[in-house]
Formats: structure tokens, sequence, C-alpha cells
């Protein structure tokens, strides 16, 4: 059975899944439908693939079984109560949108497992979330990540303006120091990593982070420590940029595809 894919948002992230699953193989498969809020993105989409819908609304997805979300996190609150409703696949690149904006996180904690099974969250630019679950079987005492990106990648953000925060051209500066919750509410284009590991150990307050714009790097750099009663862990992860959005990881993109796949 072809499994149909609507796509919303059209960035890198967005690009990357519809070049892949329309370039692929991939009887399984589809894109259905495609939605932006830039008219020059929806009118090349019509061009170089006619056969895709464009949709009308964040919420014309009723012909897919599949719903991507590539935009920003206001766009996940948007569209979450109809995905429930409707009993569709959901797949959020805008994890953040889950712990820093009022409402979602609590509809999200409270969903039955059954439904939850169909929010597919993606590792996004970070992993090893088959050894945090297990750690889980005991418990976590901490979980800690501290993302480190160049300098470009946090150019034009409200929170460091408005905190008056000089990047500097020759040695890193520490953005930010607290909780995920927060760091998603500051950073929502460019810490998604922070809610997928908030989501998956202690949650949006006790989950620690710390963010730091470091102009030595080309990478987006995040390690994460998580304690427990079972051991001390560190996971590292040094990754590229993607070509068009230095906020983004080429990691980021392709989980979003893995996650597509294994539905």
């Amino acid at each position: 059975m072809i499994k149909k894919i609507g796509l919303i948002g059209l960035g890198y992230i967005g690009t990357t899944i519809l070049n892949a699953v329309s370039e692929e193989a991939n009887e399984n498969l589809t894109i259905q439908a495609v939605y932006d809020i830039d008219n020059v993105k929806m009118k090349d989409v019509a061009e170089k693939h006619p056969s895709i819908r464009l949709m009308q609304h964040v919420t014309d997805f009723q012909d897919c079984d599949i719903v991507v979300e590539c935009a920003v996190q206001q766009v996940v609150a948007e569209v979450f109560d109809e995905i429930i409703k409707s009993g569709k696949h959901f797949v959020p690149m805008s994890i953040g949108a889950f712990i820093s904006l009022p409402g979602l996180f609590s509809k999200y904690q409270k969903l039955a497992e059954i439904k939850k099974k169909n929010i597919m969250l993606p590792s996004g630019a970070i992993g090893g979330f088959d050894c945090v679950e297990t750690i889980k079987l005991v418990g976590i005492k901490s979980a800690k990540l501290q993302t480190r990106k160049p300098n470009r990648a946090f150019r034009n953000n409200s929170y460091i303006e408005s905190n008056n925060i000089k990047l500097n051209e020759h040695s890193p500066v520490v953005i930010f120091k607290g909780n995920a919750k927060l760091a998603a509410t500051y950073f929502p284009r460019s810490i998604n990593v922070a809610a997928r590991l908030a989501l998956s150990t202690l949650g949006p307050e006790k989950t620690l982070v710390e963010i730091i714009a470091d102009p030595s790097i080309s990478k987006n750099i995040h390690a994460i420590e998580i304690e427990s009663e079972v051991g001390k862990y560190t996971f590292l992860f040094e990754n590229n940029p993607s070509p068009t959005n230095p906020k983004t990881s080429w990691l980021a993109a392709l989980s979003a595809i893995y996650a597509i796949r294994s539905i």
C-alpha cells in the first residue's frame, strides 16, 4: 500500500525530503501534497512536480496518510488537533513546539499510547535514543546538552539581541544556560535537539542546556551527558550544517527521511 505524504514547509529539510522521495524508486511512499507560505516555492513545485497537489492551508491534508512538518513551531500547534482526530502519522521537525508552546506539552503527554505512537519524533541532529530508553528502565538522574555552533547560526536571533549579547569573532561565547523549555523558546529554529532530548529523558524543565557560539568551528556540535544508577553516558555529535541553512544540521534532514521510511 502506498503511503501518501503531506509536506508542510519547503525550506532545506522539506526540499530534501521532497527530492529524496520523488527521486528514489520507492513503491511505498509518494509526495501527495505540499504547503508553504512562500508562493514562489509553491510555484516551483507545481512546475517541477505537476502531479503533487498544492495545499490551500496547513490542515489541507485529508488525502494524506503521513503529515511531515518542516516549518516553524506554531505550525505544529495548528495541525496537532486535526492530526490526532484523523489518526494520521505525524513527523514533526519543529519538536521544540512540544515543550515551549503553552498547552501542547500537556496534550502530548496525555495522549493514549496508541495515539502517541503515530507521532514519530525524528532523532534530528542527535542520537543514542536506544540507550536512553534502556537507561529509563532504571531511571535517569540528570540529562545535559551542550550545543556549540558557529556564530552565523545565531545571527539575527531576538534573544541575543534583546539581551545585548555580543558574539566574539575570536573566542567562544556562552549565549544561553538554562533548561530545555527556555532553550526551545528562545532558539526555536536552532535547538530542536534540546526538545528531543527532554522528551526522552527528564522533561523540559529538568533537562539542562548550554548553548555556545564558537567562531572557530564550522560544524554543529552537540554533547550529551546522562547520569543514572546504571552508569554515566556521554554522546558527541559533530554534524556538518546543511548546505543552505547553518542553523540546521544535514543529519536532521536525513533523520526525517528515516522516520518517514520507518512508517
